[in-house]
């Protein structure tokens, strides 16, 4: 969070948009979902740090549900900052779907309006981070990134000033929304998983004393 107050004040230092992607990061698409609810309260919290500021944000997506969603956080995030005027509808993009495509539509948006600050969080398909990221740098924006797929997260870290772990775009939502009840079920994961793997440290220790638990079994 403290990196994209950040981004928002290079923004509102050079006087340049601020762009938010979420490339084809789709609403149905099975376990692809549930990153759209951060992506969505991140959009939220842009807007609004972004409206404090005077910067405009623009926003970037492939997918027709991501990007209805998409317009109805970042118009809440002005009105949560009090200059719902500044709210400006075209600014959020619907992309036509397709990686060369996006691709291109990045590319130009970077080449006309030379954002300060790019972060993009979502799903850009196979190989599309690399010409995306490297747009943002050539054009010398402030670059934080992520993508859905793990594979692909080091193509993006490349290029990327900070990169959030895929595990962690699932999670930024809740922190930036504050919101007890999205982040008790991450905490109680946590709380399994530290469980885990204290049993395990624990069996692991018995089973080189050689006491064999559970080899019975």
């Amino acid at each position: 969070m403290d990196v994209m107050d950040e981004a928002a004040k290079v923004c509102s230092e050079k006087g340049r948009p601020f762009l938010y992607s979420a490339g084809s990061l789709s609403a149905t698409s099975g376990a692809m979902a549930e990153f759209v609810d951060s992506f969505v309260s991140v959009g939220r919290y842009l807007a609004n740090q972004c409206a404090d500021l005077g910067v405009t944000l623009c926003t970037f997506c492939t997918n027709a549900e991501v990007q209805m969603l998409l317009y109805d956080y970042v118009r809440q995030g002005y009105i949560n900052a009090g200059k719902p005027e500044q709210f400006n509808g075209k600014n959020v993009m619907f992309v036509q779907s397709g990686v060369a495509t996006s691709i291109m539509e990045h590319h130009d948006f970077f080449v006309m309006q030379k954002p300060a600050a790019f972060i993009g969080l979502g799903q850009f398909g196979s190989g599309t981070p690399v010409p995306i990221f490297q747009d943002s740098v050539s054009c010398g924006a402030f670059t934080i990134g992520s993508t859905y797929w793990p594979d692909e997260l080091s193509q993006v870290a490349m290029s990327a000033d900070y990169t959030l772990m895929t595990a962690e775009m699932a999670v930024v939502g809740c922190y930036v929304d504050n919101n007890a009840e999205k982040m008790s079920a991450f905490i109680g994961e946590d709380v399994a998983k530290l469980i885990l793997i204290a049993a395990c440290v624990v069996l692991g220790i018995l089973w080189m004393a050689g006491y064999h638990i559970f080899t019975g079994f």
